[in-house]
């Protein structure tokens, strides 16, 4: 039988899924070199981000059960062991980058995870430059232009009335395997521990101006030029909201609020088309009495559908419901703005969801495992 040209054999291979690849890996010599080549697994990764397949939901149970649900069946969830045993007790997700997890313990430790080849690593401690620290603020995400994974840590710790401030914001390499620090912050945190999203190649958090401001700004950090900036927000009143939330969707800045109108309940998202420039958020939904909706629960967009046309919406409770809580997922049609349930088997009464991709994408292979 002859041979396919190495364009086509690799243009059929980053077609298919992570697991298949890694079964594929054993059919012969040339089949596992192909698989595990840099240019490949960047290939492969490239085709899921641009045709939005095999990606996956992680929910997150009790901070140390991880399940995974195909997002291209949603039909049960699959048990991920993670590769910290028992003695983890207490894991969050503070990111999730091309394939990568990145999670933190109560003791500050910091692992990355990929659970599609279940690898990890564990990143080499580095001890705060002050003691008692009030605020911790992570995030995660990946420079193209290095070619570079980088996690950011920006510590903080402020007394009453100003009486102290210490700050401090480092910056982890994948590619170097150190901790470097960056100048200080120009911002402050009011929050012990608080995990950033990522959009345009930067990372993004909630802080404020002043230490008396009660007023939210958006600021962004560039992974290339590793700057920080303020980013505006719509014009939408968040000051009345119950309740608020911004993170990524499709690669753009996403807001969700939620609050009353009369008596309805109305949960707006706005999406930020143009990066940095106000004029650009437009709102795409405004979501009038969900019926789902008590004050105790929030609607979160998590994704486009592949054809772009719907939404998939996390439904959540902020407040445990004396054994009532079930969180859950629904899709919102566009264009009919019907709201259709997903019925998915094996699932947590409740959970953290974080949006993830199948990847190849490799760890450091110098560093400890």
């Amino acid at each position: 039988m002859a041979r396919l040209p190495h364009e086509m054999t690799s243009d059929i291979l980053c077609r298919l899924s992570v697991k298949d690849l890694l079964r594929f890996r054993s059919v012969s010599k040339p089949w596992c070199s192909s698989i595990d080549d840099p240019y490949f697994i960047k290939l492969h990764l490239s085709h899921s981000l641009k045709t939005n397949t095999n990606h996956s939901l992680i929910l997150s149970h009790w901070e140390d059960q991880f399940f995974s649900v195909n997002c291209a069946l949603f039909e049960t969830t699959q048990r991920l062991n993670h590769p910290f045993g028992e003695q983890r007790k207490t894991l969050q997700i503070l990111g999730s980058c091309n394939g990568l997890l990145a999670l933190v313990d109560d003791k500050d430790r910091i692992f990355l995870w990929n659970p599609s080849t279940r690898k990890s690593q564990v990143l080499p401690f580095n001890e705060i430059g002050f003691s008692s620290p009030s605020s911790t603020y992570y995030g995660f995400g990946y420079d193209p232009i290095s070619d570079d994974y980088k996690l950011v840590r920006m510590v903080q710790s402020h007394g009453n009335n100003d009486e102290y401030f210490h700050s401090e914001a480092k910056v982890y390499s994948f590619r170097s395997n150190c901790w470097r620090r960056i100048k200080d912050v120009c911002f402050y945190h009011k929050f012990s521990r608080e995990f950033g999203f990522l959009a345009n190649n930067a990372l993004h958090w909630m802080v404020f101006k002043t230490p008396q401001s009660r007023k939210k700004e958006l600021v962004g950090f560039d992974l290339g030029s590793e700057e920080f900036r303020f980013l505006e927000l719509p014009d939408c009143c968040l000051d009345k909201v119950l309740w608020f939330h911004i993170k990524a969707i499709g690669g753009d800045i996403c807001l969700t609020s939620t609050y009353r109108e009369t008596d309805n309940v109305v949960v707006d998202v706005w999406i930020m088309k143009e990066y940095g420039v106000k004029q650009s958020w437009f709102k795409l939904i405004s979501w009038k009495e969900p019926h789902f909706m008590p004050c105790s629960t929030v609607a979160l967009p998590l994704a486009f559908s592949k054809d772009g046309y719907e939404v998939l919406f996390f439904i959540g409770y902020k407040w445990f419901n004396w054994g009532r809580r079930v969180d859950s997922f629904v899709w919102y049609d566009l264009r009919s703005q019907v709201v259709e349930n997903v019925v998915i088997r094996d699932i947590p009464t409740s959970f953290e969801v974080n949006w993830y991709v199948d990847s190849l994408v490799p760890l450091n292979s110098n560093a400890q495992q």
